[in-house]
């Protein structure tokens, strides 16, 4: 009798090898089975963000603010100011610019030096409590007797200040002139509410120049010829 390991048997049959290959998901494709299999996680992050943002502490809870002066209405160059032209109000430290007024009583009867709009903070710069030449700048006033022309002339505007010499020649005595004043010849001691009202006897306009120029005004100041140019 034949044993079972007798019996010859068959070779095994070699198994074919499979490599199995591997292909990359595109990023949107992975990106939307991320989010597919993650939704419910993601629905419940974004909801305690939301929760966050709207009952979290905020930044101008915490901070009020400084009060500053700003512009109640639209501020026209040469204006004298008022308490109802003006307001106060609580602005962020980080947009407050230097020089900033914080009351009523820093520009209550100042006069403005430039067209402000509405809701502008105003500084010390937008304010002629004085007369001011600025640095290597002179003053000089000039008189004028016609003030027809001057209805549009405000305080800030440059003009050209001239005068007429022998045979009608124009002499120029200073260029890129800036107007700092404008007096009524009624009432020498302010600087209007605006442009000059025009059909006035006398005018005298205070201009800031370099100190050359101003020393030629006033060598004209009584001459009857001299008179600006509006630039």
């Amino acid at each position: 009798m034949k044993r079972l390991s007798d019996i010859p048997q068959p070779p095994p049959t070699a198994r074919p090898t499979s490599r199995r290959v591997r292909t990359r998901m595109p990023f949107g494709r992975a990106v939307h089975v991320f989010i597919a299999r993650h939704r419910r996680g993601l629905a419940a992050l974004l909801a305690a963000l939301a929760v966050w943002l709207i009952a979290g502490p905020r930044h101008d809870e915490q901070s009020p603010g400084v009060p500053v002066l700003t512009a109640a209405q639209a501020l026209a160059g040469g204006s004298t100011l008022t308490s109802a032209s003006v307001r106060v109000v609580q602005a962020p430290a980080g947009m407050v610019p230097a020089g900033a007024l914080t009351s009523v009583d820093q520009a209550a009867g100042q006069t403005v030096v430039a067209d402000r709009p509405t809701g502008s903070i105003l500084t010390r710069s937008d304010l002629l409590s004085a007369p001011r030449a600025g640095p290597g700048r002179a003053l000089t006033a000039i008189r004028i007797s016609d003030t027809a022309p001057l209805a549009m002339l405000r305080v800030g505007q440059t003009v050209n200040v001239v005068v007429a010499g022998e045979a009608d020649q124009i002499r120029t005595l200073a260029s890129s002139a800036v107007v700092r004043s404008i007096l009524s010849g009624s009432a020498l001691t302010g600087s209007g509410s605006g442009p000059l009202a025009a059909g006035g006897d006398i005018a005298v306009i205070v201009v800031s120049t370099d100190p050359t120029s101003a020393a030629r005004i006033a060598s004209h100041a009584s001459s009857e010829s001299i008179g600006i140019v509006m630039t």
